[in-house]
């Protein structure tokens, strides 16, 4: 099964500022050129070895980060039109990797906790959570080897 970056995905390095106390890991800033409007800010907390998903929205950005843990998102895009329809994309985001994970709509996602300890994703979503816009897929919609 072929990896490749999905049209839109964008990943973008996250500075960490450390000191003495501990440190300031950055997010989203209204200002940074790929923000494009707050819809709300939620957090996902995953136990070991355990994967949630598929998750898909029709008119939501999703812009995904890990502050704690470590874990592995497959994406794969749903959209029709799309020059990457059909294809996958993984990322692996947290502990060794502070990164934000942008994903537009019609790309269905997925994550797996990869460390012994709950691991948390955040997202700050575009839209507001509707059940018109966001919809859970079962696992056997999409067949990936994980």
């Amino acid at each position: 099964m072929a990896k490749t970056e999905l049209l839109g995905v964008v990943v973008t390095l996250l500075a960490v500022i450390p000191d003495e106390r501990g440190q300031v890991m950055h997010f989203l800033r209204s200002t940074d050129a790929h923000f494009r409007k707050f819809g709300e800010v939620y957090f996902s907390c995953v136990y070991p070895g355990v994967t949630k998903g598929w998750k898909i929205h029709s008119a939501s950005w999703s812009n995904l980060t890990v502050p704690v843990g470590r874990v592995k998102i497959v994406l794969h895009d749903l959209r029709d039109g799309s020059p990457t329809k059909g294809q996958f994309q993984e990322v692996y985001l947290g502990d060794s990797r502070h990164a934000l994970l942008t994903i537009p709509p019609g790309i269905a996602y997925a994550w797996r906790n990869l460390v012994p300890e709950t691991a948390v994703i955040a997202n700050c979503a575009t839209e507001a959570w509707s059940p018109d816009e966001s919809k859970n897929l079962p696992f056997s919609e999409i067949v990936y080897a994980w």
